[in-house]
């Protein structure tokens, strides 16, 4: 789910839309035929080449028509379709990541990972080894923790909100695979299994585990509206959806993108992608990682 450990929440955060080289053309036309200065005053005419007859190339030899030279797309993210939003992002050098092995969606170790319905973490045990609590005002009893780069990027983020006078909340994060077995065959028991896939991940398919999701609340609205879909009213969700980008987080599930995510919308569900990402999505107005990325949408499991 991507909701936190409460029963009764209603969904479980993860477990919920550079121009391309320009083709280069040759620069002259080598189909052209040469024609060759005469030897007297008056102007003669070469006899009509015969039907076995070919025009010369300025080579001499016979010339065919030259196709048109194009620069394929380059594929930098493995994972990624070939021309995605992503792999522009990338193509123009601006975004290096340190180890080329990060630009994979999916290695599990990356900041770039994709995890939804299709798409389950490798090894389905994974775990993060550099989880560390983030120094955030926390709103559940649930233990705070996420990688080192995401929870450095919450801190940042949790402080801007702050000085624009918006308290947001850590109210769930990392959880591991065993805990997520849990949380979803709790909400399968209280309302099958259908209801419970459109708010809560099966375990090995939530992007809590990561490490890199988080779900934040309100301290100023109280928690009526935590985990439920009026929350999207909140200054903290609003907030988030207006800059949460700048920090290198997503709002992961919003309304619309259903059929592309797998889950109703979460405005307090939160994904840490990095800034270039996160915030070239937010430029292009792309509402769904999976669109991001160029891929199908993950609607069910198969």
């Amino acid at each position: 789910m991507v909701g936190a450990l409460a029963l009764d929440a209603s969904t479980d955060s993860a477990g919920p839309s550079g121009a391309a080289p320009a083709s280069a053309r040759s620069g002259t036309d080598a189909s052209q035929v040469l024609s060759s200065p005469t030897a007297s005053a008056t102007p003669t005419h070469d006899p009509a080449p015969s039907a076995k007859q070919k025009p010369l190339s300025a080579s001499g030899s016979s010339a065919s028509p030259i196709a048109p030279a194009t620069t394929p797309a380059q594929t930098l993210v493995k994972g990624a379709a070939s021309g995605s939003p992503i792999q522009k992002l990338f193509a123009t050098g601006s975004e290096v990541p340190s180890d080329k092995k990060l630009l994979d969606i999916f290695n599990p170790n990356s900041s770039l990972v994709l995890v939804n319905k299709t798409h389950q973490l490798s090894p389905l045990k994974y775990a993060p080894k550099d989880l560390r609590a983030p120094a955030v005002a926390t709103g559940s009893q649930e233990p705070g923790a996420l990688r080192a780069e995401a929870a450095a990027a919450a801190e940042r983020m949790f402080t801007a909100a702050a000085a624009q006078g918006v308290n947001l909340t850590l109210m769930s994060s990392y959880r591991s695979y065993d805990t997520q077995f849990n949380l979803y065959n709790s909400y399968v028991a209280k309302k099958g299994a259908a209801a419970a896939d459109t708010t809560s991940a099966r375990p090995g398919f939530s992007e809590h585990q990561t490490g890199l999701a988080i779900d934040i609340g309100d301290a100023a609205a109280g928690s009526a509206c935590d985990f439920t879909s009026c929350f999207a009213g909140n200054p903290a969700a609003q907030w988030v959806a207006a800059h949460a980008h700048d920090h290198g987080f997503v709002v992961r599930y919003v309304p619309g993108a259903e059929l592309k995510t797998g889950y109703l919308a979460e405005p307090w569900h939160l994904r840490y992608l990095g800034v270039g990402a996160a915030q070239d999505m937010k430029v292009r107005g792309i509402a769904s990682y999976e669109e991001y990325l160029g891929l199908p949408g993950s609607p069910g499991y198969k």
